[in-house]
């Protein structure tokens, strides 16, 4: 079920096959037909695990060009895992290939390839913690979280109250996070917090105004540290991950755990979810590509009366769009990778083009699973095929890292300041 993008890419990056037909083949053995509701559910933890084993749990960590000649001064290029043999500059692209072929089986398989959010940890973490991490979600295939909005803010990170209080040889961390996913599977959290001192917490304000100023931290915390509380919550869809709050009650927590500098957070966050959004767009987009031609089978077996489904004119004219829509997305979410890739972690990144392209891929999704199911009728409305839980999966993923009236913002935004030049809606391929 490879899409005309998909192989195109494989055309454009030949060295990148062998990794494609080994991930196909792990998901051919370990999750060998697309999940529904009524099935029995998978355990993704378990196939991660099992992911890590064939080592496929760092196929993004390959470095950019100008970063081969050694590692980023925490243990990145030193730590990656060279039996996924990703060429320098091609581990986004794939990790994307990854991450749109386990979207073919499940959205809920979008954990079981690479580093996930442990990879801001693997590139800003000082060398002890990048260890630890690599040797945890890397080498034995556990997962890592992310930990940025909060209860009163959403996505407004400015508006985070999230605080750590450095008193000087450690840190108090203090605050709630949720919804977010993994609370009961991940062995840590990269947590968005301010950074301030004593005299700054006391005189925090209860609506956080006074903390809009601060810049943004983050840092890694593993769950077991004492004061880490938890709770869950029942989400539509996703459901093969946990979904909850986290609660932090003065956490004590050394210093050598800060990613970066106290303030880089911005720039962390910026960097490494250009880079996520696009993963998640191209998991959906493998939902959708799997959903449209499963939709062509089944216009090709029924008939309308004496009339063939897949030639009545309005469904043909349905499925062109929304195949060219889906074809669209996936070309300019590889397109961006490329440009990362080429250019480095987060040099070639453009963060409103990249927030927009995530926006565009879910809704195209979105709308082709709708169509896909209301093609299959009745059947499509029922847990025994997979349309409804892509339905209720994509639905998630249109809210989850920005929602998507937020990400086409971003965009509009850089446009109408001109405080830059246009955004490249497609990066120029290169020779």
């Amino acid at each position: 079920m490879y899409a005309p993008e998909f192989r195109a890419v494989l055309a454009r990056h030949p060295a990148l096959a062998d990794l494609t037909s080994r991930v196909t083949g792990f998901l051919d053995t370990h999750l060998p037909e697309p999940v529904t509701e009524e099935s029995p559910q998978p355990c993704w933890l378990s196939l991660r695990r099992s992911a890590a084993r064939a080592g496929l749990t760092g196929i993004d960590l390959a470095p950019a060009p100008a970063e081969q000649a050694g590692s980023n001064g925490h243990g990145l290029a030193e730590g990656r895992d060279a039996t996924a043999a990703v060429p320098p500059g091609l581990g986004p692209v794939a990790q994307g290939l990854a991450m749109f072929l386990a979207g073919q089986r499940d959205c809920d398989a979008r954990e079981v390839f690479g580093s996930g959010h442990g990879a801001m940890t693997l590139r800003y973490g000082g060398p002890s913690t990048a260890r630890m991490v690599r040797t945890r979600v890397v080498d034995r295939g556990e997962v890592a979280g992310v930990a940025s909005s909060e209860p009163h803010s959403g996505s407004d990170l400015r508006g985070l109250r999230t605080i750590a209080v450095d008193y000087g040889d450690h840190l108090l961390l203090s605050g709630t996070k949720g919804l977010v996913s993994r609370v009961e599977e991940a062995v840590g959290f990269v947590v968005f917090c301010k950074v301030v001192g004593p005299e700054q917490a006391a005189a925090a304000d209860t609506d956080g105004a006074a903390l809009r100023g601060v810049p943004l931290s983050a840092l890694w915390l593993p769950m077991d540290t004492t004061g880490v509380l938890t709770e869950t919550a029942a989400p539509l869809g996703l459901r093969g991950w946990s979904l909850g709050r986290l609660r932090f009650d003065g956490v004590r927590i050394g210093k050598e755990l800060l990613l970066g500098a106290p303030g880089d957070g911005r720039r962390i966050f910026d960097t490494h979810f250009s880079h996520w959004r696009l993963m998640m767009a191209l998991v959906c987009l493998g939902a959708a590509t799997a959903t449209i031609e499963e939709t062509m089978a089944r216009a090709r077996r029924r008939s309308v009366g004496r009339v063939s489904l897949a030639n009545v004119p309005s469904v043909v004219s349905r499925l062109g769009t929304a195949a060219a829509e889906v074809q669209a997305a996936t070309a300019w979410c590889f397109s961006l990778l490329e440009r990362i890739g080429q250019d480095g972690a987060g040099g070639g990144a453009d963060v409103a083009v990249c927030s927009a392209a995530k926006a565009l891929a879910t809704d195209t999704s979105y709308h082709a699973v709708d169509l896909g199911l209301q093609l299959h009728g009745s059947e499509g409305y029922t847990r025994c095929t997979p349309l409804e839980k892509r339905l209720r999966d994509i639905r998630g993923l249109r809210i989850a890292d920005g929602p998507n009236d937020t990400l086409y913002s971003v965009l509009a935004h850089s446009l109408l300041t001109g405080s830059r030049p246009g955004p490249l809606v497609v990066a120029q391929r290169r020779a």
